[in-house]
């Protein structure tokens, strides 16, 4: 029976690809080359302890890389628009790129972000996001930067239950221009009983502008729970708005514009399920940044409200995914004011890439 156990043994020995064609050990002292299987160099009788260590520790990082280029999916950092704790591979490049198109009325926007990892747990990304107001159709586009770093990595000290925990720090990169167009003007219910009630026509608002800039700090702790993942933040949001000349038929304001400032806190939750290894279900709610024009005071008021959104992730390839879902806000009048959510996902494991042909390289040149 011992002797069955050991035939066993030495069978899956050989047949395990990790140990049928070990390479030799390189004595650090005296550059003298060993087979595996001794404990300490033939020339000058020297541990090769920490030869072995350096070799398994170089095999775990090939391997790393050979099954995130070959088997992994990759899972974007963010559900539709909230952030997980995820980051991007180091040196690999996601484009993400998208819009939510109205089912009512005329009101689509395309928002792109283009982001880069860091070292396996920070990344660097340049986006554009949309801004809701009450004087434009849609949501005019703003363009941001913004870096993530991981405070909690995932699987820390290789428990796959510890949350991962990140904070990121999101800036718009210039004051951004926003200007009424007269569907909103003329479709919105106060400007409308506004322009009415004046009685002389040199008062009925034409148009309405302001510029704006805001920085989003926010911290999100991702919770994997099986095939579920829980991510939820608060955010802390600095806006500042200049209140621009308001225009009015037959005259102008003229007072020159102050900058004004205004915090937020906020914050979002949503989890995904795993519905099959092609498909997954994600549902999100955040409060988001409102700018609203008040009549009576002739100024941008800054508030918050609640977008919830709800849908699929479905994976084409491991690289490839499309996320679909319906976006409703709590300002909207019912379900036909309702949008289609609609985004593509695209990586590039430049990270991945490299360390592939490399590691394939090489062990093409010690096999010849």
């Amino acid at each position: 029976m011992r002797a069955k156990t050991v035939i066993v043994i030495i069978v899956i020995f050989l047949l395990n690809p990790a140990f049928s064609a070990m390479p030799d050990l390189v004595c650090t002292n005296c550059k003298q080359s060993n087979d595996f299987s001794g404990k300490f160099c033939r020339n000058c009788g020297e541990s090769l302890d920490d030869e072995y260590e350096a070799w398994l520790l170089k095999r775990n990082e090939q391997q790393f890389h050979e099954d995130k280029f070959i088997s992994g999916r990759v899972d974007p950092p963010r559900l539709f628009t909230i952030p997980t704790a995820r980051v991007l591979g180091s040196k690999d490049i996601s484009l993400m790129g998208g819009g939510a198109f109205g089912v009512a009325e005329v009101q689509q926007s395309f928002l792109g972000t283009i982001g880069m990892g860091l070292g396996n747990i920070a990344e660097v990304e340049f986006s554009t996001v949309g801004l809701i107001n009450n004087i434009s159709q849609g949501s005019p586009s703003v363009s941001t930067s913004a870096f993530k770093i991981q405070l909690i990595p995932e699987d820390l000290f290789g428990l796959s239950f510890f949350p991962t925990l990140a904070v990121s720090i999101r800036s718009s990169a210039d004051w951004k221009d926003v200007r009424s167009d007269w569907r909103a003007l003329n479709s919105n219910k106060a400007f409308y009983s506004y322009n009415e009630s004046t009685q002389r026509d040199e008062c009925a608002v034409s148009s309405v502008g302001y510029n704006t800039r805001f920085t989003i700090m926010y911290g999100v702790a991702t919770f994997p729970l099986g095939p579920i993942q829980i991510h939820s933040g608060l955010t802390l949001t600095d806006i500042r708005v200049k209140d621009m000349a308001v225009d009015y038929i037959w005259q102008e304001d003229n007072d020159v514009p102050e900058e004004r400032q205004k915090n937020l806190i906020g914050g979002f939750a949503g989890f995904e399920i795993e519905y099959n290894p092609q498909t997954k279900l994600m549902v999100e709610i955040k409060t988001d940044s409102k700018h609203e024009y008040n009549l009576e005071t002739k100024e941008i008021e800054v508030s918050s409200t609640y977008v919830a959104i709800g849908g699929v992730r479905f994976f084409f390839t491991k690289w490839l995914s499309i996320d679909t879902g319906v976006l409703y806000q709590a300002n909207y009048k019912g379900i036909a004011d309702s949008q289609i959510k609609l985004g593509l996902n695209l990586f590039m494991p430049t990270g991945s890439i490299a360390e592939y042909v490399k590691t394939s390289v090489k062990r093409k040149v010690d096999k010849e």
